[in-house]
């Protein structure tokens, strides 16, 4: 349920123009299925939509909209159409769903370059160049998963002409020469972390050993040159992860609120989460939001764990703003709690759950040494 925005407060200028655009807006914590999920129309684009406002707890203080720096949504491109050509002076990323189709990318009077994607394919707008999807079955709607830093744009600059119609050029992060940009090649600068433009399929990329945040493997991708990384991390059947915050919080009272999201590509499971400011402790409750193939989650404003409830490995993406480059944030790591330290009710919900399954942990490694 969306909460109605107060006529005595004044709208920021992307809630205005979310509201300008007869854009639907889906509030709430937890997507369960994205590929089944209500879309509306989205006149201007030529594609239905919904806006993506994910939150666990929404407006208290008469806004429309809780995340004001970056937000999501879900698209549809309906069978032989496309999702209109247009430029903008925000950020962009696509994460297809199903189908499959191409995208046309080029400035005013350069080269265009047009490169084919299917599902599990992900792809970034370079900044400020014309693009245009394309949806390439003739009976089978195309869907995307999408964010974008148009809030943030939005509200700094709160001219719709600047941010549509800029001649703006960014050939540091688009060369529309180079016919190699969207191939697919990637750079690796460190572990788990590499450079790319365009990944084929997220369900076969690469992923490098991470043990910090226990059993599991993780990479991040630095896509277009820009702000926008695309995070994936996979963990074994029948293990979890150990809990851990999005990164300090995401209450911010700036009107750049943004929040992170974990889309689960495969399996089932769960994770918990415990409130704002709560520190996970042995008697301290949490909550409990079910997970399956398709859902995307938010954690919150808290620590959350993710529980793996299969005997197969689970696979899920974060596409989040954090390029370390640009935003200053490498090397750091966001609190966690060690398996020595849980509650022991963690273990304990987590046993059952196999139980009903008839299955068993495979944690022995990780919570005897407590690390």
């Amino acid at each position: 349920m969306v909460q109605q925005a107060d006529p005595a407060r004044s709208n920021t200028a992307f809630e205005n123009w979310v509201l300008k655009e007869g854009l639907s807006i889906t509030q709430q914590q937890m997507v369960e299925d994205v590929y089944t999920a209500r879309l509306e129309p989205w006149e201007r684009t030529g594609v239905d939509a919904p806006l993506l406002d994910l939150t666990a707890n929404p407006p208290q203080d008469g806004s429309l909209l809780v995340n004001q720096g970056t937000s999501r949504y879900l698209c549809e491109i309906p069978p032989g159409g496309t999702y209109r050509a247009e430029r903008h002076m925000y950020e962009e990323i696509f994460y297809v769903l199903s189908g499959r189709g191409a995208t046309t990318v080029w400035y005013e009077g350069s080269p265009r370059q047009t490169f084919e994607w299917t599902e599990g394919s992900i792809f970034s707008i370079p900044l400020n160049t014309w693009h245009e999807l394309y949806n390439a079955s003739g009976e089978q709607p195309v869907r995307l998963y999408a964010m974008f830093t148009a809030p943030m744009v939005f509200n700094i600059y709160g001219n719709e002409k600047f941010i549509f119609n800029s001649e703006a050029t960014f050939p540091d992060r688009f060369d529309p020469y180079d016919e190699t940009y969207f191939n697919g090649k990637s750079v690796k600068l460190k572990e788990r972390l590499t450079k790319t433009n365009f990944v084929a399929n997220v369900r076969t990329m690469a992923l490098d050993d991470f043990s910090f945040r226990g059993p599991g493997t993780n990479m991040m991708a630095i896509m277009a040159n820009g702000h926008f990384i695309t995070h994936v991390s996979e963990f074994p059947g029948q293990t979890y992860k150990k809990a851990h915050t999005a990164g300090g919080g995401v209450r911010v009272k700036s009107g750049l609120t943004s929040e992170v999201a974990y889309l689960f590509l495969n399996g089932e499971g769960y994770d918990l989460q415990w409130g704002f400011e709560v520190q996970p402790a042995p008697g301290v409750p949490f909550e409990r939001m079910d997970y399956k193939a398709g859902t995307l989650l938010t954690p919150g404003d808290g620590y959350h764990q993710h529980f793996n409830a299969t005997p197969d490995p689970i696979r899920y993406l974060v596409l989040r703003f954090g390029n370390p480059f640009l935003v200053g944030s490498a090397g750091r790591e966001p609190p966690q709690i060690e398996f020595g330290d849980e509650d022991p009710a963690v273990w304990e919900v987590f046993v059952d759950e196999l139980a009903k399954r008839g299955l068993e942990p495979r944690m022995d490694e990780f919570r005897k040494s407590g690390a």
